[in-house]
């Protein structure tokens, strides 16, 4: 009788703690099904409000002429006083067909840029190692990233001789960068020089690309 009872108490506590350890785990699961979908919808808020803003900033570079003489607030380092940068080509025979950038605008943000080793042809970054602490926070609000870092490239596509290691190289060197939670933003545009003309490489209009990072 004794180990009867013995027996059936054990098979009792078996059963409670069996059924206690049910418990828990559907707790848990319930936890998570309840907890899992607010951080996913948090996490999906966040990145589409990231991209949207590094797309503004990218559309605004490329289809805005800028403020009335932001340049040359900008090259007299009167930087503060800037509001709106934009890179579209002002000056005379305009084409409205293509977004098409003005080199002077370029230079005067990204500074004179880089030739691809061998051919004549350029590119430029921002920010890049001639970059000041003001160049790049100003440029930061003036375009609508204040709260985020960036950084952006324009480069020519389509040029079997251009050599992207380079490109990959300035991105990799990038201080700070968490390039695996970045929004990336591209557009295809044309740059026009003081002249008017396109810049051109073996007779041919150069296509170019402006990257833009966000984070």
């Amino acid at each position: 009788m004794a180990l009867d009872r013995i027996t059936k108490n054990d098979n009792a506590s078996v059963s409670i703690d069996l059924m206690f350890a049910v418990v828990l785990v559907v707790s848990a699961m319930l936890g998570a099904l309840m907890i899992m979908p607010n951080i996913s919808h948090e996490d999906r808020d966040w990145r589409i409000k990231q991209y949207m803003t590094a797309t503004r900033a990218t559309d605004n570079l490329v289809q805005n002429m800028g403020e009335p003489e932001w340049e040359e607030k900008w090259n007299s380092t009167n930087y503060s006083n800037v509001t709106n940068i934009g890179l579209v080509y002002s000056g005379a025979n305009q084409d409205t067909a293509h977004k098409v950038l003005d080199e002077g605008k370029v230079e005067v943000l990204m500074r004179p840029g880089y030739y691809s080793s061998g051919i004549n042809v350029k590119w430029w970054d921002f920010p890049n190692s001639n970059t000041s602490m003001a160049e790049r926070e100003n440029a930061t609000r003036a375009l609508g990233l204040t709260g985020y870092d960036f950084y952006m490239q324009i480069h020519p596509v389509g040029q079997p001789l251009f050599n992207s290691t380079p490109l990959e190289t300035n991105l990799s060197n990038v201080n700070g960068a968490h390039l695996n939670t970045a929004s990336v933003v591209d557009r295809y545009v044309y740059i026009k020089d003081s002249a008017g003309e396109y810049l051109e490489f073996d007779n041919e209009v150069i296509h170019y690309r402006i990257n833009m990072w966000v984070w």
